[in-house]
């Protein structure tokens, strides 16, 4: 889905219907499934025209991806700063925020009926399984790699081990109680969410130190 540059003349008239076309979106994927939605209903619900859509998103697997990308990565001033602060934390604190935000967004009532949606809808529209993934996973490991690509931790560290270790960390993240959560199930506690997180903080630290240089003892 198209982007608007913040220099853009109508940056911010071209934000507000972006995002009333990705709520008005979401509605339609959730409430009448994805074969159910059409781009002109959308537009309608949304108060642009169809060419407005368009010019916002050529397909509708474009507006589900953005819908995906809404509900896992949301645009919120208030989270943005927490991420920002949360970014200047030692790697172990980062790690266990970033766990944390994962678990919420993933197990999120949005992301949930998103997800209900692409198991209804997969044997028709086998793609949307790679749109969510893409989206719900993929999007964090790509975020999560190139912070880490930042950090002294792991400098000089090949850059497949790096993704490899942050995949590790995700997976860490997700169980059986996600299925729990997509059968109409209790979610896990927030003690749970942050043990969790915890858990998998501490094995990212515990890799990334097995590539630390060893000291020469011998050289002092």
């Amino acid at each position: 889905m198209r982007d608007w540059s913040p220099d853009h003349p109508r940056a911010k008239v071209m934000a507000r219907k972006r995002a009333a076309i990705v709520a008005a979106a979401e509605q339609a994927f959730v409430r009448d499934g994805y074969a159910g939605s059409g781009m002109e209903s959308i537009a309608r619900e949304a108060g642009v025209s169809i060419m407005t859509l368009y010019r916002h998103a050529r397909t509708k697997d474009d507006l589900f991806a953005a819908v995906i990308e809404s509900a896992c990565h949301p645009v919120d001033m208030e989270e943005s700063a927490r991420i920002e602060d949360a970014l200047k934390k030692p790697l172990a604190d980062t790690l266990v925020f970033v766990g944390v935000m994962f678990q919420e967004r993933i197990r999120g009532a949005k992301t949930t009926n998103l997800l209900r949606v692409v198991m209804t809808e997969i044997r028709r529209f086998p793609h949307l399984g790679g749109l969510a993934y893409d989206g719900l996973i993929n999007a964090h490991v790509e975020r999560l790699d190139s912070f880490l690509s930042t950090r002294d931790e792991t400098s000089g560290m090949p850059v497949e081990r790096r993704r490899k270790i942050g995949h590790a960390f995700f997976e860490s993240l997700v169980g059986l109680d996600d299925y729990r959560v997509l059968l109409g199930l209790p979610a896990p506690s927030p003690h749970d969410i942050c043990r969790r997180a915890e858990a998998a903080a501490q094995k990212v630290i515990t890799e990334l130190g097995k590539d630390l240089p060893v000291p020469d003892l011998l050289e002092s």
